[in-house]
């Protein structure tokens, strides 16, 4: 999910903050957390290099963290315009197709950076909290769906398959270098969903 600019941003150059945040996002979904070091997020953001510390004293993980942050701040936003426009299946199947978009322009060499903070290791315990809280945005704002689309009963642990669904088939996509298996996972939530409807 792309940041959004309003038409004042688009004339203004974005700081050093959030260009390194931009890069993080961005390199974290290319190559993981572990992958991604402070000299290419350096030299992908234009940055200088106390630039990091300047605005991230922890180092790497404090600005990990804040660029997972914003990924989720980022998809809560898209999410939000998704359920404007539709109910849940039109949410699951835009969401779902955005992906499968995402995996053929970028040669398969995409993923969720949700998914990729979730599997920071040992010590960077902000950098998967960062994770967990995405990842509740995203189950939250897809219960929010099932609810405005009448489906109440189990709508918080639906909503959590849901978001299981679509990593899943996520992770084996980038690994088939296929998007059969997030198209997969879009036909059988639907057919769920209105399982759950009759």
């Amino acid at each position: 999910m792309n940041r959004s600019i309003s038409n004042e941003e688009a004339d203004v150059t974005p700081g050093p903050r959030q260009r390194l945040i931009d890069s993080a996002i961005a390199m974290m979904r290319e190559r993981g957390v572990h992958a991604t070091g402070l000299a290419d997020l350096l030299k992908r953001s234009g940055a200088a290099r106390n630039s990091i510390y300047q605005h991230f004293p922890e180092g790497k993980a404090e600005l990990i963290a804040a660029a997972t942050r914003e990924a989720s701040a980022q998809s809560v936003g898209f999410f939000n315009s998704l359920r404007e426009r539709g109910d849940v299946e039109y949410v699951i199947t835009r969401f779902t197709r955005w992906w499968v978009k995402q995996l053929e322009s970028h040669g398969y060499d995409t993923g969720c950076p949700h998914a990729a903070a979730a599997l920071a290791g040992p010590g960077e315990e902000q950098i998967r909290e960062a994770a967990h809280e995405a990842f509740l945005g995203m189950r939250a704002q897809l219960e929010g769906s099932l609810r405005d689309s009448g489906i109440t009963v189990g709508a918080r642990s639906l909503a959590s398959l849901i978001v299981s669904a679509i990593e899943g088939a996520l992770l084996q996509a980038q690994a088939a270098h296929s998007v059969e298996p997030l198209r997969d996972a879009e036909r059988e939530l639907v057919e769920l969903i209105r399982s759950r409807r009759r």
